[in-house]
């Protein structure tokens, strides 16, 4: 019988002041890593046949498939058979991607053996609402039925007839489908304190699946840009940057704001209004981690979604992905979505920024958008402007003209947590990076000449606890000394970003596909043309990896392969069971319950077995000899732990 060998392969890339090369930087992988698929924990549903009779006023429906939609007496002649029947079908063939090919779920009804369901507002359902037919909206709501929230989509007249070609409305068609999502998302146990994520989360899952569809990368939904414009806003920040220079919470502390009458007034600015629904720090993330980190989160974050990734793959590598998530940006180093998100850069830049509408809160000076940041040169000192100061997991651009063969600036910060970066795109686009440091001299080798002669020193706070107004209202100071190679800070109204384009943007896509019992990271993606994509197989309890196929041969996990063409590959797993007794050994866990748990886990073995708790640094932290049952959870620390009997590990997290 084969021995299982646990490896523990852990990265402890520290963010700190350490000897530098000077030499081109290259992003470690994140080990331990995060990855969660629905479809591999989940049984394959069967198609649900009935619905759920949870509103008496329903005079009519219609069925297909996985949905349904239903009305009450006041239905509008203008929603016609056609638009309900364009309605769903996009719905069954948009949720058939997710759930088929991406790996993602059904709502609630649907993993019960009920038809999702759409409901029409205003037509006389006093279930889900009180409205009359000229009412206008569409969200996802809950139906209280049977003491349980029965997630549905509920939406109005406007969005229902634009399915009928008289009507052709696709933002409104697309708006279905985002609504559809949250009804997917309603009950999942994570991000519950992050209202930014239930939106921008949403939109990563639509813009990820439309576009591998269809294979175009060149487009993002027009709010992406706002993390573009202003990197000096927080990632977790709900509706951007406020009229009095403070941000958005996570779930949008300070926001809203209302006069003496209780009318509500304007606080947050045109376009960064509108940042919650920016995917784009769940797009990067996919790309630096994995696809399976988003679903990760909406199962393991409970709150807060970078304190909940942080549990996951530790503080140190959490500081290290905003670090690269905002170089990543400064430089355009966005993959497969370079082109859209130099296009939304683009379309704003230059355009000047005040209160989306009267009445507002105040009338600040108009902002000229830049995602580089102004500062006043004093000998050779750089101050950056206070107004734009990095809040929270923000960050500063600082384009800087260079000469010569290296570039060394000094790092200065005066606020907690923050790192300096340099980085460029050479003359042919090709993205170069130095090491990074909390302080002291950041040092790079200009071994390729850079692009019209300019280097971005990136600044970043790399705090991510949200810690309520204190951290809401926080800016991080520093400043930034010029020692080597450079001439001086360049111009904040250039398009430096635009030295992506030197590079091919043209896109290819990877499929992989799965043979046995198992799992493959990424599943399907898009790639630039010349770009390396990291394969890794995981197979399931009882299983094992035994190699590739298609495009990719071997069995080394994780695999690199050169995306220069559409590429698809083959993942296959074999039974490891080959006999009773190994079977028996193996398999030796029956359940554990609940997981991810905030209390105790309850372990049922199949036979009695030695029990040993493991961290992620392969120390046994509990263990239990020739036991059934066992019972623990409320000593461990939050974290991921493996749970061993004979050679089984079986993943157990503490939240």
């Amino acid at each position: 019988m084969k021995k299982t060998i646990l490896q523990f392969c852990i990265s402890l890339f520290a963010v700190g002041t350490f000897a530098q090369t000077g030499n081109p930087f290259k992003w470690p992988t994140y080990s331990p890593n995060v990855r969660y698929n629905f479809k591999e924990q989940n049984p394959n549903f069967v198609e649900p046949t009935k619905n759920l009779n949870d509103c008496i006023q329903v005079v009519g429906e219609v069925n297909d498939r996985w949905f349904t939609f239903r009305w009450g007496p006041n239905k509008r002649s203008t929603i016609t058979e056609l638009a309900i029947k364009n309605l769903l079908i996009r719905m069954n063939d948009d949720f058939a991607y997710f759930r088929d090919v991406m790996g993602w779920p059904s709502d609630k009804r649907a993993r019960n053996g009920y038809r999702s369901t759409i409901y029409l507002y205003g037509s006389g359902l006093t279930c889900s609402d009180n409205a009359d037919s000229n009412a206008l909206g569409g969200w996802q709501s809950n139906i209280r039925y049977q003491n349980q929230n029965w997630p549905m989509v509920l939406a109005s007249y406007v969005p229902i007839q634009s399915f009928d070609p008289q009507y052709n409305d696709e933002f409104q068609k697309g708006a279905m489908v985002h609504e559809g999502i949250h009804a997917v998302l309603a009950d999942m146990p994570g991000v519950k304190q992050s209202a930014w994520f239930q939106e921008g989360g949403n939109v990563w899952l639509q813009q990820t699946a439309d576009a591998r569809r269809s294979g175009n990368y060149r487009s993002m939904g027009n709010l992406n840009a706002t993390d573009l414009m202003a990197p000096f806003m927080p990632i977790e920040c709900y509706s951007g940057w406020l009229l009095n220079n403070t941000f958005g919470g996570p779930s949008a502390e300070g926001v809203n704001q209302y006069d003496a009458a209780g009318k509500q007034l304007c606080h947050w600015r045109r376009t960064l209004g509108g940042h919650q629904y920016s995917s784009m720090f769940p797009t990067v993330l996919a790309q630096i981690v994995g696809d399976g980190a988003i679903g990760w989160i909406w199962v393991n974050c409970p709150g807060r979604v970078l304190e909940g990734l942080a549990g996951g793959i530790g503080e140190t590598q959490m500081r290290r992905v905003i670090t690269e998530y905002r170089s990543k940006m400064a430089i355009m180093d966005l993959g497969e979505w370079t082109t859209a998100s130099i296009n939304l850069l683009n379309s704003n830049f230059g355009a000047n920024i005040g209160a989306e509408y009267q009445p507002s809160t105040s009338q600040p000076p108009l902002w000229k958008v830049t995602p580089y940041v102004m500062t006043t040169r004093n000998g050779n000192i750089l101050t950056p402007d206070t107004l734009t100061l990095p809040g929270w997991s923000g960050s500063n651009q600082i384009p800087l003209t260079v000469t010569g063969n290296t570039v060394t600036v000094n790092f200065q910060p005066i606020g907690e947590n923050m790192t300096c970066q340099l980085a460029y795109r050479t003359t042919t686009g090709k993205a170069i990076y130095s090491e990074y440091v909390s302080k002291g001299n950041c040092f790079l080798k200009l071994d390729a000449a850079p692009a019209s002669g300019v280097v971005i020193a990136i600044i970043t706070n790399t705090n991510y606890i949200y810690r309520g107004e204190a951290t809401r209202k926080a800016k991080y100071n520093y400043k930034l000394g010029l020692v080597t190679g450079v001439t001086g800070a360049a111009s904040i109204n250039t398009k430096w970003y635009e030295s992506a384009k030197l590079r091919n943007l043209n896109t290819v896509t990877f499929t992989g596909t799965i043979l046995g019992e198992g799992g493959i990271s990424p599943e399907v993606s898009g790639f630039l043309v010349g770009d390396t994509a990291t394969l890794t197989a995981y197979p399931k309890a009882g299983f094992k990896f035994v190699g590739w196929s298609g495009d990719a041969s071997g069995s080394t996990t994780p695999l690199k392969i050169l995306m220069n063409v559409n590429k698809k590959v083959t993942a296959n797993f074999t039974s490891t069971i080959t006999s009773l007794d190994e079977s028996i050994e193996d398999l030796i866990i029956a359940s554990v319950s609940p997981n991810p748990s905030s209390e105790n886990f309850n372990v049922v073995l199949t036979n009695p077995s030695d029990i040993e708790v493991i961290t992620t640094e392969g120390q046994v932290v509990l263990s239990f000899k020739n036991i059934s049952v066992a019972t623990f959870g409320n000593e461990l620390k939050a974290g991921i732990y493996l749970v061993k009997t004979g050679n089984s590990f079986h993943k157990i997290i503490k939240k």
